[in-house]
């Protein structure tokens, strides 16, 4: 029997796929109906997926739920994608790992009166690359909350409600993949929040090329420039890529500037070196790190000479900066300024230093690699001693080449 066909009953355990199945009551004479369900079974590569719940009060009395179904903000994911890798961000300086979380913290409690359901949908390729055809199993666990009254301290019963489903992903021709986003283009103007935020991501998140004036269109929203970002980066047009370099410059928020910065400088176009460089040195505090940081990234060993200009700032926070920005070069031609830096006046910038030399060279002078430097003479003997006799023919690794460090000796 396929998983789609495979049914139990839920409370603290159980499986519930396409049918109605129904929650045992709160109280005598109330009881609750829940499903997880796909509106469809074959998708095509790069088509958004959605997966819809549906929660009914059976009963006779008013219930409260949380908005989110269960949906955590933090920590483990709403659902598993068996065969599929989770889905992450683009990688930037200095990052070895997925970034991300489990989504919106924002909730409130809904009333389903008697005989009333609430429904709603998670957005399944935030959190899963589903760009390879092949048969995926979709497994829930929800520990859903049920309040009697709404308030967050009325008696409550948290219902476990577990579901598995069978998806097919299957090639398709661009007309066919424009023909499934025509509903989440819809839903772009959807005077639903939730549905609307979802086709933002969809369209953001997924990135077809005949998405791109949709995502110019959503870099240009307050609310929705943020995911509207990495729309642009996985275009990477030139027009994507100079879209990016003006909210770089003139975006309406700090966060946006920095976010646009990181994203322009990963895509490794060097036309826009000059740009960081400005940036650099026209920006104030954390904005000025952040540029910093980017030209590294985007100029390698070209951008050595003008980072090595930031060490001898006054700013602990400039020298850390342009460290990490040294770090981000993978550049041998960086090994000589961040080992001068561990004999920095400041703690946290030698820390810095010290975990930059880590990322280039896969060594370490201590078994804590990301320890503080409390020695920092004897520290860069050992570095200095090190680069005279290897220095010039030890490998060298980029920001994303990630291993366990080697003993420095």
């Amino acid at each position: 029997m396929g998983a789609r066909g495979r049914r139990a009953i839920a409370r603290k355990a159980g499986t519930i796929i396409c049918s109605w199945l129904v929650l045992p009551g709160l109280v005598l004479g109330q009881g609750m109906k829940a499903r997880f369900f796909t509106p469809k079974h074959t998708y095509l590569v790069g088509e958004p997926i959605f997966v819809t719940y549906e929660f009914i009060n059976n009963g006779q009395n008013p219930v409260w739920v949380d908005t989110r179904f269960g949906d955590p903000c933090f920590g483990p994911y709403p659902l598993t994608v068996e065969g599929a890798s989770r889905a992450h961000e683009w990688e930037t300086a200095l990052n070895c790992a997925p970034t991300g979380n489990g989504g919106s913290c924002l909730s409130t409690n809904v009333e389903i009166k008697p005989g009333q359901a609430h429904s709603g949908r998670i957005f399944v390729n935030h959190y899963y690359q589903l760009d390879q055809p092949g048969t995926y199993e979709i497994r829930i666990d929800r520990e859903v909350p049920v309040l009697l009254h709404p308030i967050p301290s009325a008696p409550a019963s948290t219902v476990e409600v577990m579901g598995v489903l069978d998806i097919r992903i299957v090639p398709g021709t661009e007309d066919q993949l424009k023909g499934a986003f025509q509903p989440v283009l819809k839903d772009l103007n959807s005077t639903n929040s939730e549905i609307r935020w979802q086709a933002v991501q969809a369209v953001t998140k997924l990135a077809q090329p005949f998405l791109q004036q949709a995502i110019l269109n959503l870099s240009k929203k307050p609310n929705d420039v943020w995911a509207a970002i990495e729309g642009l980066y996985k275009l990477n047009t030139p027009q994507d890529r100079e879209r990016l370099a003006q909210l770089a410059e003139h975006g309406e928020t700090n966060a946006t500037r920095e976010r646009a910065m990181r994203a322009l400088a990963a895509l490794g176009d060097k036309h826009y070196l000059p740009l960081f460089y400005r940036l650099a040195r026209s920006l104030k505090g954390y904005e000025k790190g952040v540029a910093i940081e980017s030209a590294g990234l985007l100029g390698g060993s070209q951008a050595v000479p003008f980072l090595s200009s930031f060490v001898g700032s006054h700013d602990p926070a400039v020298r850390m900066a342009a460290i990490r920005g040294l770090a981000g070069t993978a550049s041998r031609s960086a090994l000589v300024p961040l080992i001068l830096q561990i004999r920095d006046r400041d703690p946290s910038v030698r820390e810095v230093a010290g975990a930059a030399l880590v990322q280039l060279t896969h060594l370490s002078t201590s078994s804590n690699f990301w320890a503080p430097v409390p020695n920092p003479a004897l520290t860069f003997q050992k570095w200095h001693d090190w680069w005279l006799v290897n220095g010039f023919r030890a490998p060298i690794y980029g920001p994303n080449d990630c291993a366990e460090p080697k003993p420095l000796n």
